[in-house]
């Protein structure tokens, strides 16, 4: 008798445990967005999209979500230029989740499509283009910090931005975003 209780104990704290690991939320977040990009090929200096993101998550697996993003930013002016560029991302992939005590440390691998336009964009010699869509990844992570029940900061992210937009010499262009911003939980119903 001592043994079957024993193990009905176990088998019990052990659906507890997974009960409690597994998030069944949507999570949807709202983020500022500064991305630092290089100027033109060609010449010197950087400069700072500003801009912001939505996005969705679902899970998938313990620890791991579906991201859906889409963000964009913009500057009036970029250097060695006399146009400004904009750019839309929709990106979608995977985000890894590890909770250590009532931090979420977060690491992403997002892929899609950037949507450039308001720029020059060098598609040959001799050919410009206003506008022009292309691949773009997004590979960082981020933290998350639980306010409430239902609302989680993210005091920081930071990813790794790739954007293959025409630009007469490698189409790509090699960026750092930084963010922070909210995110909302609302609870799914269970499967049970």
């Amino acid at each position: 008798m001592k043994l079957v209780v024993s193990l009905l104990a176990v088998a019990w704290s052990c659906t507890a445990a997974h009960t409690q690991m597994q998030d069944n939320t949507l999570q949807v977040g709202l983020r500022y967005s500064a991305t630092a990009a290089n100027a033109p090929p060609g010449s010197c200096g950087c400069f700072i999209l500003q801009g912001g993101a939505i996005e969705a998550s679902i899970p998938v697996l313990p620890h791991l979500r579906a991201v859906v993003e889409v963000g964009g930013g913009t500057v009036n002016r970029v250097p060695a230029s006399t146009r400004g560029l904009s750019e839309i991302t929709l990106l979608a992939g995977p985000r890894y989740t590890m909770p250590i005590h009532r931090i979420r440390l977060n690491a992403q691998a997002l892929v899609g499509a950037v949507r450039g336009f308001d720029s020059d964009f060098i598609l040959t010699t001799n050919t410009h283009t206003d506008t022009s869509t292309n691949l773009a990844m997004a590979f960082g992570g981020s933290i998350d910090l639980p306010m409430s029940h239902a609302i989680l900061l993210r005091p920081v992210q930071v990813d790794y931005l790739q954007t293959n937009l025409p630009n007469g010499v490698d189409n790509r262009q090699r960026n750092i975003r930084f963010g922070a911003g909210i995110i909302f939980r609302i609870h799914l119903p269970s499967n049970r």
